[in-house]
Parts: structure tokens; C-alpha cells; sequence
């Protein structure tokens, strides 16, 4: 008689369960949002919570580092909007806000240009590697190689024509350029050239918004000056993922749905986790 009790009780455990998680939702928005009305200039505790419960007063130079750091949940936050609310596919979750700091370095012009170029080189030489049988590592390690002349001959490019712009490539991140390419051509071989160019393109114009965000001078000054945003941050975006995955724009992508929500496909926890590209290259290392 104890397993029809059971069975019963699970609705009711299962609710339960809910509202403690939305409950600690709601206590992880609020005690940082007092914190932060409390910091307003304003009130009389702004000048002491600003001097104590703030990243304003770390050295100059180390500033632009965190100022990097407090940027990647609000891109996360960007990035979860656009893949579950609107239902846009990209390259993983994490690419886009990767590629929106290098954007920051370089400028979004040049840093897209030089993406391009470096995407266009590793996808085409992919496949010559592959058919020579070089195993996974091998491939990566070439391509990797391959990313960084392309770096190296931008940046003497850059010094031959007296470019500073064109010389700021030289920072732009190897590993960075070597994920997406190995990502994107991946998902020409999975799921065709359409739907490679569609979620590389996608994939841009998340890291541009991010970038944009990040170049806001006044941002900046808010990220330092309320760190506990970050908890903020965080609380939305499990909102966003748990109550808005409402995909509004979904069948703007290639092929409908797309692969990824076939029969038999990925896991939605690791396919949100790794992305679609992403899972595909971790079956490649087995």
C-alpha cells in the first residue's frame, strides 16, 4: 500500500520542489536589487556602500580585466535570449560571447573581417587534413597552427602598411578563432552549407550586441560600481531558460527545428551545454 502513497505524494513533492527553487529565485533578484537601490547617489549610503561594496576602487590597470570578466553573464544573458526566446540557433553558448570580447580588442569591423577570413581558412583546409587520416588531435593542433599564420601575416600586413588597426589582430584570441572554425565546419559537414553560414552569421551578430554593450562607457561604470549585479544576472537567466523558452522565431532557421531536435539527437542538458557543434566534436575525440 505504501507505493500508490507514494505515487500520490510525488505531484505534491514535485511542487514543492518548485516553489523553493522559485523562492530562492526570488531572494537571489531582491537582496541584490536593495543592495543596488541602496547605492543610488541619491540616499545618504551611497558614498560608503560605493567605497566598501565596490569594484571602484581596484587599481586602474586591473579594472579593464574584471571589467572583461562582469561582461560574460551578461552575455550569457544575451546569448540565452536569443537561442530560447527567440529561437535562434548558434555555435554553442558560449562562442558568442568569447568572439563579443575579442570584438572589444580588435573593433567589431575588423574583428568580423578577420573572423571571417580565419573561419573561411579552417574550413577549407579541414577537409585536406582529414583526408590525409590525421587523428583529432593532430587536426586541431595543425589547425591551430594554420589560425596563428593567419594571425602572424595579418600583423606583418598591418606593420607593411603602417596599419595600427590592422595590427591589433596580433591580439585577437587563437583558441577563439580555432573554436569557431572547428565549430563551423563541423556543422557544414552535419547539417549542410545553409545551415553552417546561418549559425555563423548568428553567431556574429550575438557577439556584435554583446561587444556594443560592452563598449558603453556608462556600462562599465555600473559593473564595477554594482558587482552584485552579477547574482542578478544569474537569476535571469535561469528565469529566462525555465519560463520564456518560447523559440518565437525558430522557423527562421534552416530545415524548421533544425537536426538538433530529431529523434534520437542530442540530450537537451548537453546540447545546451556544449551546443550542437560542439557535441559533435567531443563524439569526434572517442
Amino acid at each position: 500500500m505504501a507505493a500508490p502513497a507514494n505515487a500520490a505524494d510525488a505531484p505534491r513533492v514535485r511542487r514543492s520542489l518548485d516553489e523553493v527553487r522559485w523562492q530562492a529565485l526570488y531572494w537571489l533578484l531582491l537582496l541584490p536589487l536593495a543592495l543596488m537601490v541602496a547605492k543610488w547617489p541619491a540616499l545618504p549610503s551611497s558614498a560608503l556602500l560605493l567605497r566598501r561594496e565596490s569594484l571602484l576602487s581596484l587599481p586602474q590597470a586591473l579594472q579593464g580585466t574584471v571589467e572583461n570578466i562582469l561582461f560574460v553573464p551578461m552575455g550569457a544573458l544575451v546569448v540565452v535570449i536569443f537561442r530560447l526566446t527567440l529561437g535562434i540557433r548558434v555555435l554553442g553558448p558560449f562562442r558568442s560571447i568569447l568572439l563579443a570580447l575579442a570584438f572589444v580588442v580588435t573593433g567589431v569591423w575588423l574583428g568580423l573581417l578577420f573572423t571571417l577570413t580565419t573561419v573561411a581558412v579552417v574550413v577549407l583546409i579541414r577537409p585536406v587534413i582529414r583526408a590525409f587520416g590525421v587523428p583529432y588531435y593532430g587536426r586541431v593542433s595543425v589547425m591551430l597552427s594554420a589560425v596563428a599564420l593567419v594571425m602572424v601575416a595579418g600583423t606583418f600586413v598591418g606593420v607593411v602598411l603602417g596599419s595600427a588597426e590592422l595590427s591589433q589582430v596580433a591580439r585577437f584570441p587563437v583558441v577563439v578563432l580555432c573554436l569557431i572554425g572547428e565549430a563551423v565546419s563541423v556543422t557544414i559537414q552535419r547539417e549542410g552549407l545553409r545551415s553552417g553560414l546561418w549559425r555563423t552569421g548568428t553567431t556574429a551578430v550575438v557577439a556584435v550586441l554583446v561587444a556594443a554593450l560592452a563598449s558603453i562607457p556608462r556600462m562599465r561604470y555600473v559593473l564595477l560600481a554594482f558587482p552584485e549585479l552579477l547574482l542578478v544576472e544569474i537569476a535571469l537567466i535561469a528565469v529566462v531558460s525555465r519560463s520564456c523558452s518560447w523559440r518565437l522565431l525558430e522557423r527562421l532557421n534552416p530545415d524548421g527545428a533544425g537536426s538538433a531536435d530529431q529523434p534520437g539527437a542530442i540530450p537537451p542538458a548537453v546540447r545546451g551545454f556544449l551546443g550542437d557543434a560542439g557535441y559533435a566534436m567531443s563524439r569526434r575525440r572517442q
